[in-house]
């Protein structure tokens, strides 16, 4: 079991010890868990930790769920404070079991097609593969690929991502899924996006569509260079706010950095960041924004006025 998992493990126990109807049973099993090995001790020490430094942001979240019976309250407390990490219902575990392919956080891979067609998968990222009845279907099921697809007209190639379906002959783009949207980006060919009721779009290169299950957004265009980096373990930032950034660097890392400070999530960044080195990005971060890094587990550093910062 990864650390991740049982940190999950531990945080569930947490909310479940304080219901009023928990159970001599259930509190057996905890102690169980507990003993199981001295992981599981320091998973739960932990998760103490984090959760205590997060009550002044659980507290907030939770004064719009003031209306919930008392009996509920310390589930309501958990779901404000899963929330205020940015975790809440979103293991991927489910998608991996039912997978062909997938990457853990932080990794990529590249996949090879008996057709001769590439996948490259981004950061937790799970797909399946079904070549059959004249069509190459791919399933996206989370996270993000880039496709380079060998031409055959007999047989079309199809991306699938949450009810948004991507038809191409031969082409490289990408596809992207993430909290029940899915963004498809064009380099070179044509491709068609399409959801419920007919509606579609035709892409050129260049071009990008955001799309749910019944709905096609505006085309627009994109910075190639840019949304692709992450094919060279690289990120790249252009006057991009810092609470956008720090979304986008917490689909990288295990754990989570956060910002309570609004102010702060609105500053711009700017800059070119290694995936594969968090603790340099973070320093850059601190010296270009004046931010002082503390870190309550290794799964949680919280971002917050500090240092003075450094002169452009």
């Amino acid at each position: 079991m990864t650390d991740d998992e049982l940190f999950a493990q531990a945080s569930a126990w947490h909310f479940r010890l304080q219901a009023e109807d928990v159970s001599a049973h259930e509190r057996q099993a905890f102690t169980d868990w507990l003993a199981q090995s001295d992981r599981h001790g320091q998973a739960w020490d932990e998760a103490q930790v984090l959760l205590a430094a997060l009550q002044p942001a659980a507290r907030q979240a939770h004064r719009s769920l003031a209306k919930t019976p008392r009996t509920a309250w310390p589930w309501a407390t958990a779901a404000a404070l899963l929330l205020a990490l940015g975790l809440a219902w979103q293991t991927p575990w489910a998608d991996r079991l039912r997978a062909d392919h997938y990457t853990v956080v932080g990794e990529s891979q590249s996949i090879d097609l008996a057709d001769g067609s590439r996948i490259e998968l981004n950061t937790d990222a799970a797909l399946n593969v079904e070549f059959a009845h004249g069509e190459r279907r791919i399933r996206l099921l989370r996270g993000e690929a880039w496709f380079d697809v060998r031409h055959d007209a007999s047989r079309p190639f199809v991306v699938e991502s949450d009810g948004v379906q991507v038809r191409v002959l031969g082409t490289q783009f990408g596809v992207a899924r993430q909290d029940g949207h899915t963004r498809v980006q064009l380099v070179q060919g044509r491709v068609e996006a399409s959801v419920a009721g007919d509606a579609k779009v035709v892409l050129a290169p260049g071009q990008a569509v955001d799309a749910t299950r019944r709905q096609l957004a505006a085309v627009k265009t994109f910075d190639v260079d840019q949304a692709f980096a992450w094919r060279q373990r690289q990120l790249v930032f252009r006057q991009q706010p810092l609470g956008e950034v720090i979304r986008e660097l917490n689909r990288y890392w295990p754990g989570r950095i956060l910002v309570f400070d609004q102010a702060l999530e609105r500053r711009a960044v700017s800059g070119v960041f290694e995936i594969d080195k968090p603790e340099a990005v973070l320093r850059a971060l601190q010296l270009t924004l004046g931010l002082q890094a503390r870190q309550y587990t290794p799964y949680v550093t919280v971002l917050q006025p500090g240092m003075a910062a450094t002169p452009n």
